[in-house]
């Protein structure tokens, strides 16, 4: 691999990071991403609220300030687990938050959001600047989703900043507050226009980064061409057309070393493309902890993550009755909407031993999950990049996924790629690495599933499957190179952000 033109300092900043706070997939790419650029030479920090003491427990205080929702501090911890030093960010906002970093036990917004996350932009560019950290200021700041889009529209406030970089993670989570927010902020109201934080009448935090970072990334080459589009722009594709030169899709990558099924601490039973039979002692595993034997006729289909409209899963508990008219078996672990949840617990209520649901997110049990089930269902609506199929194929489990996003990127339908040897074998393509559904509909994942069964029935085929997914490269190799152009490039053009009105910027 090619060595960096130089050594940077990076400041991450983001809202979650394995294994402090998780969330969701950027949990794990905060993690991830900044160990990639510590092995390539980089001096990294990452930036987080602590959302309560189970975060700063061993933590350092570097210093405190004043602000607008009372007395703060920085404190940095430093821990065998993380890959660099993280600066924990005190607040009396974000304090009694706990483990529901984004919402309430009950589900709905914590009321202080916009203040919480604005003030923690604020420090960000503080640092960016200098002015808060004097001894440590970064050569870059890289933000991440509409919790830190403050950050680069403060550090165009500020003289000496750094370079910024946003990445979108998510566009459909904008951040949208009343104006007044600006004035509680002490932001300028100037702001408060369609070039660039006003939003259909509100101001959208996403837009501080959309309209103020030097450039711009999302997580997959796919996402950041459906953006663009009013499908996938959620209002927001005129402002990034008109700086598409700025944006940059790079596919997430996955930490190897951790997600390695020959020696992952939380399974029992290690295996590699060369000897699948710990994978099949896993199934066994798995299916025992709701007290179900395992029987080779009957697939196992898994599902991880959170149960929302946005990754179908509304369309797999429809697809139910059709399904289980099949040899298969489901073993669900996630919560979400309060809805969805409620219609799996009675899922599992009217099919027991077929339809097997853990709730509470449970990190040894994703483990599993991925080790021990057949497939994984992802029939997201969209997919800015997807980490769990990444998961799902390390581990030589199939995904059964939409062509959406960052799914298309990284699944070759087993069907559709055509080998003229591998055809006469009766063996996979050496490219399949799952199945594809063409729209996010039932009778689409019944179709799908359905082609997946058959090559199950024909184990040569689908061991072989197994295998191709499993010799999929998804490190950061390749991902961690192409943040370092990206940082180049936002080098030398830093501090310049948006500067001319468009008048599709709210289309």
């Amino acid at each position: 691999m090619q060595a960096p033109a130089r050594s940077l300092r990076v400041l991450f900043v983001a809202a979650e990071m394995t294994p402090l706070v998780k969330v969701g997939g950027l949990a794990d790419v905060v993690a991830a991403l900044p160990q990639a650029l510590v092995e390539r030479g980089h001096e990294v920090r990452v930036l987080l609220p602590a959302y309560g003491a189970h975060m700063t427990g061993g933590s350092t205080r570097l210093m405190s300030m004043t602000m607008s929702d009372g007395h703060t501090s920085l404190a940095e911890l430093r821990r065998p687990d993380l890959p660099c030093p993280v600066w924990l960010f005190e607040s009396p906002a974000f304090a009694g938050r706990g483990h529901h970093p984004y919402s309430r036990p009950d589900g709905t917004a914590w009321p202080d959001d916009a203040r919480a996350f604005g003030e923690f932009g604020r420090v960000a560019a503080g640092i960016a600047a200098g002015t808060v950290l004097p001894d440590w200021q970064p050569d870059i700041v890289h933000c991440h989703d509409w919790h830190t889009g403050l950050a680069p529209a403060w550090m165009r406030l500020e003289p000496n900043a750094a370079a910024s970089v946003f990445t979108i993670h998510n566009l459909a989570f904008t951040g949208r507050f009343h104006p007044r927010v600006l004035a509680e902020l002490g932001l300028p109201e100037s702001l408060n226009r369609p070039d660039m934080l006003e939003f259909h009448g509100d101001v959208a935090f996403i837009k501080g980064g959309l309209c103020c970072a030097d450039e711009l990334t999302t997580v997959s080459p796919r996402y950041a061409q459906e953006i663009l589009t009013p499908e996938f722009g959620n209002g927001l594709e005129g402002l990034l057309r008109h700086r598409r030169e700025r944006l940059t899709g790079i596919l997430n990558g996955i930490d190897s070393r951790l997600w390695n099924p020959a020696s992952d601490p939380l399974i029992e039973h290690a295996f590699d493309d060369t000897d699948l039979t710990g994978k099949s002692r896993e199934r066994v595993r798995l299916l025992r902890r709701w007290g179900v034997a395992a029987t080779e006729d009957e697939a196992v289909l898994g599902w991880v993550g959170r149960l929302t409209r946005q990754k179908g899963a509304d369309l797999l508990l429809d697809a139910l009755p059709e399904l289980f008219q099949r040899p298969l078996r489901l073993v669900v672990l996630g919560s979400g909407e309060p809805e969805l949840e409620q219609a799996v617990a009675a899922a599992a209520k009217r099919w027991p031993g077929r339809f097997l649901a853990h709730s509470r997110f449970d990190e040894a049990l994703a483990h599993g999950v991925y080790a021990g089930a057949d497939m994984l269902a992802m029939p997201s609506r969209f997919e800015p990049c997807g980490l769990s199929q990444l998961y799902a194929m390390r581990y030589g489990t199939v995904p059964v996924t939409t062509a959406v996003g960052g799914l298309a990127d990284t699944v070759f339908d087993a069907d559709a790629i055509a080998d003229a040897i591998a055809d006469a074998l009766g063996l996979a393509s050496f490219n399949a690495t799952g199945f594809l559904m063409a729209r996010a509909t039932v009778p689409d994942l019944i179709e799908t599933v359905d082609r997946a069964l058959t090559w199950y029935r024909d184990q040569r085929r689908w061991q072989a499957l197994m295998r191709n997914t499993m010799g999929r490269d998804s490190s950061w190799t390749t991902a961690v190179v192409a943040y370092e152009k990206v940082y180049e490039s936002a080098l030398a053009r830093r501090g310049r952000g948006l500067h001319d009105g468009n008048p599709e910027m709210n289309a």
